[in-house]
């Protein structure tokens, strides 16, 4: 099975189509208004952003949506540095990349309210990876 495509809700679906095509090179698909933006990255990973506030309703959608991120993993360390470096030059509030879970990572808040992560792959310990369900 493979993860195909990721739904964001966004406070600015036009400011995060810009950010995700210059900063994590997927490329836009469809656009329509300021409601939706389809990217794809070259995996064949489909990601959308929406502000549809109408598709809200008779939903249970928290509406605390800064719990919401999305991850990026960089092949090095100097990958998240160079990516941190680059969001800091163009104005981007971004967290100092730090160690966390034994990777390289920080955090910044797209326009659209979410977060994203950028960061080194986490290292599984062998008692840390899972199982099944053993009861």
């Amino acid at each position: 099975m493979k993860l195909n495509h990721i739904n964001l809700y966004s406070h600015d679906t036009e400011a995060d189509r810009a950010m995700f095509e210059q900063y994590f090179g997927l490329r836009t698909l469809v656009v329509r208004g300021m409601k939706m933006a389809i990217m794809q990255d070259n995996d064949g990973l489909v990601l959308i952003v929406n502000h549809f506030d109408n598709k809200l309703e008779g939903f249970d959608y928290p509406r605390q949506f800064d719990i919401l991120h999305i991850g990026f993993i960089q092949k090095s360390r100097e990958d998240v540095d160079a990516l941190y470096e680059s969001l800091s030059a163009d104005g981007w509030e971004v967290q100092a990349p730090r160690n966390a879970h034994g990777a390289w990572s920080f955090y910044f808040r797209a326009k659209g309210g979410y977060f994203i992560e950028v960061t080194t792959l986490t290292p599984v310990r062998p008692e840390e990876a899972y199982q099944g369900n053993q009861q």
